[in-house]
């Protein structure tokens, strides 16, 4: 695996594309249809209209329109805009935006029993016919329900509700955040709590790449190495087994010490969505459970997985490398997972084992740079092993190593792109950072 040239540099944006594309979701925010709408009128104050194609928003008489969205399972992110768009039927007017409680029957809402209107959103807009874009980012919470508010300070204003063919929607823009790293937790060393400082101050999921808890993974290494400083984040924390975790039977300490989080004990792999990303957490420790080959139960599962959650942006962690510039630490059975991977388009790959860090530009499973379509790979062994290894192998495709900092690698997670930032843990002086679109 350890090839006769050396590409060294600094962080490389490259902008994803090629023939394939087509093959994966467009990169535009996630919309969120109105669960519910409705208007009240005090021309007919006990009357619902929650069946009625038009959302009527005049003062003569006073008619509101309520429309609430559900953002309840948008969690673990950060919303950095929200769009409300509506469909106006009425070519000139005025409105404005205010908040309400959600807590109202769509089918049940009258004058009546309607939440008072409250904080002002934005007052007025102009109205023109067709579509209009708003925003509403102050008024958005992720994992919360939140119900508009449509009044009209003279005049009518007519919009299309849910049973029309141009429904209210929301259009959301936001970024999850994801911090990796393996070879982890030393008993009576001090670098796996110099990293978890890191973590502590940095909010978003932990991806755990593997030797979490050194020598053997037994669950008093769980307990007494591992829990008291990476522990304080198990709640948030989505782990990889390593070969130490297997230097105990059957990983037993592992698979006790998280539980379901880790998967079913007999594979140790899972995915899970992470914003608008689709994130796969696999097991390298292939001659446990029954190889990595292709047609293997895990290459087969994650094929399967992949054509099941056809995500813009896709991700894929575990612990052995397929390519390292550090001698011995390459794995080659990893490589039909990599062309699993590339064949859906995947973006990233983490992994650890290599004692140190390392930046792979976009590469095959052969180890050809491809821009277009490759994959990245970052190396993050760094996360509190006490002996840092030398880098020590010449690679193809390498842009970034060190072999001198324990820390972090932070990704920011975008709707159609990432960001990464190596966090150096105290007394480090390394890092790296730089952005990419996804393919």
């Amino acid at each position: 695996m350890h090839r006769p040239a050396v590409i060294l540099g600094l962080a490389v944006l490259l902008v994803g594309g090629g023939s394939l594309a087509s093959a994966s979701p467009q990169a535009t925010p996630p919309r969120f249809v109105v669960v519910g709408d409705a208007y009240v009128s005090a021309g007919a104050p006990g009357k619902n209209f929650g069946r009625a194609r038009v959302l009527r928003v005049g003062r003569r008489p006073l008619s509101r329109a309520y429309l609430r969205f559900d953002l309840r399972k948008v969690s673990g992110v950060t919303i950095s805009k929200a769009t409300l768009r509506l469909n106006s039927l009425s070519s000139r007017g005025r409105f404005g935006i205010q908040l309400a409680g959600s807590r109202w029957n769509e089918r049940k809402i009258t004058l009546r029993n309607a939440p008072r209107p409250g904080r002002r959103i934005i007052w007025p807009v102009a109205a023109r016919r067709g579509l209009l874009s708003i925003d509403v980012t102050n008024a958005v919470k992720a994992g919360k329900q939140v119900t508009f508010v449509l009044e009209a300070p003279k005049g009518s204003i007519h919009f299309g509700s849910r049973e029309s063919a141009s429904p209210p929607r929301l259009d959301l823009e936001y970024s999850a955040t994801l911090l990796a790293a393996g070879d982890i937790a030393y008993c009576g060393q001090p670098f796996d709590e110099a990293t978890a400082s890191v973590i502590k101050n940095t909010p978003g999921t932990v991806a755990a790449l593997g030797d979490l808890a050194y020598e053997t993974g037994s669950a008093a290494e769980f307990a007494s190495c591992y829990q008291p400083s990476w522990g304080a984040f198990k709640a948030r924390t989505r782990p990889a087994p390593g070969n130490h975790e297997y230097e105990t039977a059957g990983a037993s300490g592992y698979f006790g010490y998280w539980g379901a989080r880790a998967g079913n004990p007999a594979q140790g792999w899972y995915s899970y969505d992470l914003g608008a990303w689709h994130i796969v957490s696999l097991n390298s420790n292939c001659s446990f459970v029954g190889g990595c080959f292709a047609g293997s139960p895990q290459e087969s599962w994650l094929r399967a997985d992949l054509v099941a959650h056809p995500a813009a942006c896709t991700l894929a962690y575990w612990h052995h490398p397929l390519f390292s510039a550090r001698l011995g630490t390459d794995e080659p059975d990893m490589k039909p997972i990599w062309q699993a991977l590339y064949d859906a388009n995947a973006d990233l790959v983490l992994v650890g084992h290599a004692h140190d860090y390392q930046r792979f530009a976009a590469q095959t499973a052969d180890g050809v740079a491809d821009p277009a379509r490759g994959i990245r790979e970052f190396v993050v062994g760094t996360g509190g092993n006490p002996t840092l290894h030398k880098i020590d192998s010449v690679e193809l495709n390498v842009e970034v190593t060190n072999d001198t900092t324990w820390g972090v690698l932070k990704l920011t997670l975008r709707n159609s792109g990432y960001d990464w930032q190596f966090i150096r843990a105290a007394g480090g002086s390394f890092t790296d950072s730089g952005s990419q679109a996804c393919h």
